[in-house]
């Protein structure tokens, strides 16, 4: 579901001038206003839920457009930005727009200027612009491998860097990515993807799915029952996971084990995790897998050590196997990771090396930050 900001307008001042106008243009809306620049106020939202209203300062950063996006990654979506800035130009003030900004508001500050700007902000929740919309991260193995646990961790390790993730898990018979995440999938799921299947299916019922694994990571996904669900709809799939985009940053995709929902599934994402285990059997699967993807798809090969090393093929074999393609990200063997699964996955923690490929992985998936030199003029 999306979040409902715990505070509606959160204000971040660079300087004394701006911040004093703040407070008397917000003082009738509870506003928290406080000195800060962009990179204090980042910080600060990765540790706190998004407002309603955002007030950013943008003096003193060297790349606004790249700072921007950096913010969007840890804001709620949803959350309708004012950038403000000493620098009045028209292409300064188009990149920012451009970018997903709601407004933007030149120095010197006027408290009419603010109050204009919050209440065009308030006045249409629909209307606001995103950031932009999250990206649809599919993880596809061969049973065993290690792709269901390193699509919850996954989940979690970009949530703690500030980003809302909606984990999907697709596997009806048993959701072993809902027990990693130690959370019980809401009653309905199948129900929503029967209606999903017909014409102009109501977004609103994907709240009634949605189960909260922690603030920032949502799970939808199959409740156990005495029944097998029926296959959904490649298409009501597809709907869903165009919702769920606009409601978080990333959506990781697991437990596809029906071939036709695979396929239809790799072919809509954004990215691709392709997970084997250093084994031929493993191997030929994700060869196959890559003879079978449309050649310009994007994906992210990933090793995956799930046994001892003497239990892996080398690295040149691997390398033979795969025609010259080295893997995008190794994981190392983690010898408490099957102990760890039996408890759920939050409170767990792992080595140094294990913990470095999940964010080099992690870091793959994330929309990377845009830098002003990069914008379109």
């Amino acid at each position: 579901m999306e979040a409902t900001p715990t505070t509606r307008i959160r204000a971040f001042a660079a300087d004394a001038q701006t911040e004093k106008t703040l407070k008397e243009a917000l003082a009738d809306h509870s506003a928290q206003v406080e000195r800060a620049d962009m990179t204090g106020a980042i910080r600060t939202l990765r540790e706190t839920d998004s407002p309603r209203v955002l007030f950013v300062d943008l003096d003193g950063v060297e790349f606004p457009v790249g700072r921007i996006h950096e913010l969007a990654a840890v804001c709620e979506f949803g959350t309708a930005v004012v950038a403000v800035s000493s620098n009045d130009t028209a292409r300064f003030t188009r990149e920012l727009l451009a970018c997903g900004v709601t407004d933007y508001l030149p120095k010197p500050l006027t408290v009419s200027d603010v109050r204009e700007a919050m209440t065009l902000a308030l006045g249409d929740e629909d209307a606001a612009p995103r950031l932009y919309a999250g990206r649809v991260i599919a993880f596809a193995g061969c049973g065993g491998c290690g792709t269901t646990t390193l699509a919850a961790l996954t989940a979690l390790t970009a949530a703690s860097q500030g980003s809302y993730v909606s984990v999907l898990d697709l596997e009806r018979t048993a959701g072993v990515l809902s027990l990693m995440l130690d959370s019980e999938p809401a009653a309905g799921f199948d129900e929503l993807l029967d209606l999903a299947a017909k014409p102009d299916p109501d977004s609103s019922l994907i709240d009634g799915v949605q189960t909260t694994v922690t603030p920032r990571v949502s799970l939808y996904g199959y409740r156990a029952g005495d029944s097998l669900p029926a296959a959904p709809a490649p298409e009501a799939v597809r709907w869903l996971l165009e919702q769920l985009a606009n409601r978080s940053h990333l959506v990781i995709v697991d437990g596809l084990t029906d071939t036709d929902l695979l396929f239809a599934v790799l072919a809509d994402a954004d990215e691709r995790v392709l997970v084997f285990e250093p084994t031929l059997v493993s191997l030929n699967r994700v060869i196959r897998r890559l003879a079978l993807l449309d050649s310009d798809a994007r994906h992210v090969l990933v090793e995956n050590h799930t046994r001892g090393p003497k239990n892996a093929l080398s690295a040149q074999d691997i390398r033979y196997t795969l025609a010259g393609r080295e893997p995008d990200v190794s994981v190392p063997f983690e010898s408490g990771l099957p102990a760890a699964t039996n408890y759920g996955l939050p409170e767990r923690t792992f080595s140094k090396k294990y913990r470095r490929a999940l964010d080099e992985l992690t870091g793959r998936l994330i929309r990377p930050a845009v830098s002003l030199a990069d914008a379109a003029p």
